[in-house]
C-alpha cells in the first residue's frame, strides 16, 4: 500500500516516508514497515502474520493520491479514518469523518460504478445513520456527463469533483437542460469542500428557435404518433403549441422539456378553467417523468408549478391548485 499514518496521526504517502520513522496501517492500526527497493517503488507493508484487507484492492495511483490528500484536508473538521471497516454493513468508505456523534462517509470515485452498486452502498450508510458524499475524480471531470450520471452522484443539489494534481475542489450547481442542447451548470473552483450555494444564473431560451426545432422533429416523423393523433382529434397542431411549452430547461426529465410541458398543458385543459385539483394528485401524475430521488423530483416539480403560477395559469393554495387561465395556442379561434 502507498499510504500510512505516522505517530502524529498524519497520513503519509510511501514516496514521502523515511526509514527511521514509525508508521501504522490506516485500516487495522497495526504497525507497518516502509519498503524501499531498487526495482519496486517505495511502499508500506504489514509485518509477517498480520491479517488485514484494507487498501488491498487494485487502486490507481490517482485514486490513492487523491484519497490521501482528501484525508489530510478533512482532518481539520474531525477524526479521519481511511477505509474504516463498518462491521454491521461490511462496507469500507474511502474516508470516514467523525465529528462528535455525526459521521460522514466520503467516497472518492475515479472509476465507473453501477447505479445498483451505488444505491446499495448509500442504503448501507443510511441504515447506520451515516451521511455520504460522493466526490468525483478527474476522469469524471473531463467527461460530458449525462443527466443520469449527474443525478447518480449529486448531493445537496450539487456535484463535487476533486482534482488531485491541483488540490482543488470543483463545485457544479444549478443544472439545466434545454431541449437540443447539453446540460449546462454553474461551476466554481475552490480550495474548500464545504461552500455556500452559488448564485442562481439567469437563462433565456430563443422560443422561436425551439419551436422550429420541434417542428423539424415532426417533419422527420420523430414525434410520438399517439401524441400527434391526439392533437389532431382536438384540432391542434404541435407547431401552434403555446409559447410556455418551448420555454423549458428543467433538469432531470426523462422526456424532452417540450413534451413534458405539452402534457402539463393538456392536463390543465382536461381539469378545466376555474376548476380545482388536489396538488398531491397532480404531482403523482407528473412525478413519473422525473429522474433522481424523491426529494429532487419534488423540488423540480415545484419549480414547474411556480413557473405556471408566475404566468397566472394556476393558483396554489394549501393542498390545492386552481386553474386560473389556460395557455393560448397559436391560431386558436
Amino acid at each position: 500500500m502507498i499510504v500510512a499514518y505516522n505517530q502524529r496521526q498524519k497520513y503519509i504517502l510511501a514516496k514521502d516516508g523515511q526509514k527511521d520513522q514509525s508508521y501504522f496501517c490506516p485500516g487495522c492500526r497495526e504497525p507497518v514497515m516502509l519498503k524501499v527497493g531498487d526495482v519496486k517503488q517505495k511502499h508500506f507493508a504489514h509485518y509477517s502474520g498480520t491479517l488485514c484487507q484494507t487498501l488491498t484492492e487494485n487502486e490507481t495511483t490517482a485514486h490513492l493520491s487523491g484519497k490521501m490528500q482528501l484525508a489530510q484536508y478533512l482532518q481539520q473538521f474531525g477524526h479521519v479514518e481511511i477505509e474504516a471497516v463498518i462491521a454491521s454493513i461490511q462496507q469500507r468508505p474511502d474516508i470516514l469523518l467523525t465529528r462528535g456523534k455525526q459521521k460522514l462517509a466520503i467516497e472518492y470515485q475515479c472509476s465507473p460504478i453501477s447505479q445498483k452498486r451505488l444505491m446499495q452502498r448509500n442504503a448501507g450508510y443510511q441504515s447506520c445513520q451515516i451521511k455520504v458524499l460522493w466526490i468525483l475524480g478527474e476522469t469524471y471531470y473531463n467527461r460530458n456527463l449525462s443527466q443520469k450520471t449527474i443525478l447518480k452522484f449529486m448531493t445537496a443539489r450539487q456535484l463535487v469533483f476533486y482534482l488531485s494534481n491541483d488540490k482543488t475542489f470543483v463545485h457544479r450547481h444549478h443544472f439545466i437542460k434545454a431541449d437540443f442542447s447539453r446540460v449546462k451548470y454553474t461551476e466554481k473552483r475552490h480550495r474548500d469542500l464545504f461552500i455556500k450555494s452559488l448564485q442562481l444564473p439567469t437563462y433565456q431560451l430563443d422560443v422561436n428557435k425551439q419551436r422550429y426545432k420541434v417542428h423539424s422533429l415532426l417533419m422527420q416523423q420523430r414525434v410520438d404518433k399517439f401524441l400527434i393523433n391526439h392533437l389532431y382529434q382536438h384540432n391542434r397542431r404541435l407547431p401552434d403549441a403555446p409559447e410556455w411549452i418551448f420555454q423549458g430547461c428543467t433538469f432531470g426529465l426523462n422526456i424532452a422539456n417540450w413534451h413534458f410541458r405539452l402534457l402539463v398543458v393538456l392536463l390543465l385543459e382536461k381539469i378545466g378553467l376555474q376548476h380545482v385539483i388536489k396538488k398531491q394528485k397532480l404531482s403523482q401524475i407528473l412525478l413519473q417523468y422525473f429522474l433522481g430521488d424523491d426529494d429532487f423530483k419534488i423540488v423540480q416539480l415545484q419549480q414547474i408549478f411556480s413557473s405556471l403560477e408566475k404566468q397566472n395559469f394556476i393558483l396554489q393554495q394549501g393542498g390545492y391548485i386552481l386553474i386560473r387561465r389556460l395557455p393560448k395556442w397559436l391560431n386558436a379561434k
